[in-house]
């Protein structure tokens, strides 16, 4: 029975012997980075990364401190790079790292060949619970338009928890700019530079300049990373995305509502934590909103959800990825815009918008001789509209060009016809305008030419084909020549 004891102490001795030599001694308990106002970490065990070294290699431990505060640390194989340097302590950015020997260095790019300790150079104390994107004026975030200077001023100064002081003239920034302080006070400050004697707030920031502006909130490495395969020029949604990794933010779905940032967009949460609600209320998407609008001129589209259609079909009218309606040509867009915005208030009826446009472009251009085109020929509409107004002057075929676009820029399905007219079977070319599956005429030019004559009793607006039987519409060669009906 002794002898039989003696075994069972011996057995017992080997089982403990073997569980100690098969344990994981580096382990060490994870911890969470403390933020400023939290107890002193120093007790605490700091979070440990294990690099994989070479089979035969060695390997050093890199340690961040924030003064006598351990931070992090880290196991890097020899002549690796650190894989785990901190870029935030609390709601401070950490921009840079110091050596031992007082070296500043970018720690993330620093091969590793010794045990080392890295101190951090805290960076400017941030402050995002709020947001720190701006809509535009039209209380829409615009996603897919450029990262511009302002865009990026206005940003980082909204981050800032202490704001720079001072104001430097800024020549082409005046005082009622949305981004005048922040422009203003970050050239002050030394955050940004200006480009000749001016800011130029409406171009699109380079990434050499986003990568300078933010390396002096965050770690160099961390910017890096963050914008590393993006390309020029920076979309604002994509910036959204770039400035959230690098505070740490993970997507909110308590953010404002904007109807051109749709749900299933990638960039959807990083908007929604980022941005700011602006002075347009859209109903917080309640209600589902519906139909047409026009801001600042452009024309968009509310589906069945409550946000804009982009990239997507209504009738023959097509909404861009900027969810605006577009003819195709950005710069007839544009005249388009730029006419319904002084013509048109939101006030106005979809029908008196049209009408809106059809005056003007009766009373505000003059008849010039121009091209021609052959009976049923369509794809001039866009060269013809531009035509006239660049130059102010065409024939039918340029008056109606631009009432096409006009008409389709305020949500009408607009189509435009060369034919013939009259009983000479002259070429000529109208809007059509079906409403409720009716066709209707539109012909402003030849309203203006009768107007030129002081007949300011006759209307070309909006007429059926029967009404408008005197001028005998002709969309097709007739069949017969003493049929006045139009071929089908």
């Amino acid at each position: 029975m002794k002898g039989q004891k003696g075994r069972w102490r011996w057995l017992a001795g080997a089982v403990l012997l073997c569980a100690l030599l098969l344990c994981d001694c580096g382990y060490r308990p994870e911890t969470v980075s403390p933020g400023p106002d939290e107890a002193d970490p120093v007790s605490e065990p700091a979070e440990t990364v294990q690099a994989q070294a070479p089979v035969g290699g060695k390997s050093y431990t890199v340690t961040y401190l924030l003064e006598d505060m351990v931070l992090g640390e880290e196991t890097v194989a020899e002549g690796a790079l650190p894989q785990a340097v901190p870029a935030l302590w609390g709601e401070t950015a950490i921009i840079a790292w110091r050596t031992e020997n007082g070296e500043t260095v970018d720690a993330s790019s620093a091969s590793v060949t010794a045990d080392t300790r890295y101190t951090a150079v805290p960076g400017p104390a941030l402050e995002w619970s709020g947001g720190y994107m701006d809509p535009w004026d039209d209380g829409l975030f615009h996603p897919e338009d450029a990262f511009t200077r302002s865009d990026a001023a206005m940003a980082v100064y909204a981050l800032l928890a202490e704001k720079p002081k001072g104001e430097t003239f800024l020549g082409d920034v005046t005082t009622r700019a949305n981004c005048y302080q922040a422009a203003t006070t970050l050239v002050t400050a030394g955050y940004m530079e200006l480009r000749g004697q001016n800011f130029v707030p409406d171009v699109a920031i380079s990434m050499e300049d986003l990568s300078s502006l933010l390396s002096k909130l965050f770690a160099p490495g961390a910017v890096r990373s963050a914008l590393e395969g993006l390309e020029e020029p920076l979309t604002r949604g994509e910036a959204a995305v770039v400035i959230n990794t690098l505070l740490g933010l993970e997507g909110t779905q308590s953010g404002p509502y904007y109807p051109d940032v749709a749900p299933d967009r990638e960039d959807y949460g990083a908007i929604e934590a980022a941005g700011i609600g602006g002075e347009e209320d859209w109903g917080g998407g309640e209600g589902l909103p519906s139909g047409f609008v026009n801001l600042e001129g452009y024309l968009y589209c509310f589906g069945e959800d409550g946000y804009f259609l982009c990239e997507e079909k209504y009738g023959s009218l097509y909404f861009g990825s900027d969810c605006r309606y577009t003819s195709g040509s950005g710069e007839l867009d544009d005249y388009v815009a730029d006419i319904v915005d002084r013509e048109t208030n939101a006030s106005m009826s979809r029908d008196d918008m049209l009408r809106a446009v059809y005056d003007y472009v009766r009373d505000h251009f003059l008849y010039l001789r121009r091209n021609f085109y052959e009976i049923g020929q369509t794809g001039w509409e866009v060269e013809e509209a531009l035509t006239m107004f660049e130059t102010g002057k065409g024939n039918c075929y340029n008056f109606t060009g631009a009432f096409w676009a006009l008409a389709r820029g305020v949500g009408f399905d607009a189509v435009c016809f060369s034919g013939l007219v009259g009983v000479g079977r002259d070429p000529h070319s109208w809007v059509e305008i079906s409403f409720d599956g009716v066709p209707y005429v539109f012909d402003v030019e030849t309203e203006m030419s009768c107007r030129l004559q002081n007949d300011y009793y006759t209307s070309l607006y909006k007429l059926t084909y029967e009404q408008g039987e005197f001028w005998s519409y002709a969309r097709e060669p007739y069949d017969d020549e003493s049929d006045q009906t139009p071929a089908t």
